[in-house]
């Protein structure tokens, strides 16, 4: 057994020796100490919760879950291929009529929708 090791045995068997300790002589002590321990760490994870909810970039990530929240109500959820291998067979597909599709609906795409962005600001260009 190494130095190192055996200072920290040390250390752990002084912690033990003493939590024992306060707790035969004094256990409503030992039971203040540990709220107020739990009370500081509360306080300091309110802190940080009360920071990070401030950060700008919360605000977009709150903006692409608005966005894939539509995504999925639009175009619907696919089945994964876990719950296919779990039922061993394919679910039945609803019979959808096909629509024909207009030639803007073609050549555009599907809708888009822009989440957050510098709309108004051009991009600097070279002219040759």
């Amino acid at each position: 057994m190494n130095a190192k090791m055996a200072v920290f045995y040390s250390v752990v068997g002084f912690a033990v020796f003493g939590l024992i300790y306060i707790l035969v002589t004094d256990p409503a002590s030992l039971i203040r100490r540990v709220l107020t321990f739990a009370a500081i760490i509360g306080v300091i994870y309110l802190l940080y919760r009360l920071w990070a909810s401030r950060k700008p970039g919360r605000r977009d990530q709150q903006a692409f879950k608005r966005a894939a929240k539509q995504s999925k109500k639009r175009y619907g959820n696919p089945v994964s291929a876990s719950k296919i291998k779990k039922t061993g067979k394919q679910p039945a597909k609803k019979a959808v009529p096909l629509k024909k599709k207009s030639s803007a609906a073609r050549i555009d795409g599907p809708k888009l929708t822009v989440i957050e962005g510098k709309k108004g600001k051009k991009k600097k260009r070279m002219s040759l």
